[in-house]
């Protein structure tokens, strides 16, 4: 699974969350770079972080699930979508 979204609209970012199913592993990139890695256990998940310099977005990523994750992704407060 690949999620990669554009967040901004000036100026522009992009968010990316991909899954090794194999490592039951989850990645989040920023821009390219990779922000955070962690190991599908079970419990949920929350990730929280600002992007942007002058243009300052609120991006909120839950994941929950065990061998599938569920990816659900928020900017500023809004549902940009749930992903598996």
């Amino acid at each position: 699974m690949l999620v990669k979204l554009p967040v901004g609209e000036g100026e522009k970012h992009t968010v990316m969350v991909d899954y090794d199913m194999f490592a039951s592993k989850v990645f989040i990139y920023l821009d390219d770079e990779l922000q955070k890695t962690f190991i599908l256990t079970g419990n949920p998940i929350k990730v929280e972080f600002s992007v942007g310099n002058a243009e300052k977005h609120n991006v909120s990523i839950h994941v929950r699930g065990k061998t599938i994750p569920v990816v659900t992704i928020y900017v500023d407060g809004n549902l940009i979508g749930t992903f598996r």
